[in-house]
């Protein structure tokens, strides 16, 4: 596998993770319209109009005719919530369904906090879908914890 910096020929095969990523979203009050117009606006604010320092990387299929995509991360430099200091913070990381449990994930977010550390940041954070076991218990793995927790209540 290979991991490399993201060009703007990848910006369809991003895009159309989308629904892999609402599809994670097991909310009662909300519609799966609901989610996949949050998750679709979500990615074109993100990626078409990144914060200054922000990257994305793509996970390829180490071939000779370049490999087939199989997944993306993006991160970027947030404050950190406690020390108002620069972190990195991951709002998107999507691997194809080909590519699920072949340790793609994995490895474009060790790709990541190599670049975080490369850059000088000492956190990395993220957030889940409460209701996304799989990707909780992925992150669980790679060394993250809870830090913060977002409650909601539907008074419709």
């Amino acid at each position: 596998m290979i991991i490399r910096p993201a060009t703007q020929d990848d910006s369809d095969f991003i895009h159309a993770l989308a629904p892999r990523l609402a599809g994670v979203a097991d909310l009662a009050w909300r519609s799966a319209d609901e989610v996949m117009r949050f998750q679709r606006a979500f990615m074109h604010e993100t990626l078409e109009m990144p914060r200054a320092g922000a990257v994305t990387f793509i996970a390829c299929a180490d071939d000779e005719e370049g490999g087939e995509r199989l997944g993306f991360i993006h991160a970027e430099p947030q404050l950190d919530i406690f020390t108002d200091r620069n972190a990195v913070y991951i709002p998107l990381l999507a691997v194809s369904d080909a590519a699920e449990g072949k340790g793609v994930a994995k490895a474009l977010m060790a790709r990541v906090e190599e670049w975080a550390r490369e850059q000088g940041y000492a956190h990395v954070a993220l957030d889940v879908f409460a209701s996304n076991a799989r990707g909780r218990a992925f992150y669980a793995r790679q060394g993250y914890g809870e830090e913060t927790l977002r409650l909601v209540k539907d008074i419709r």
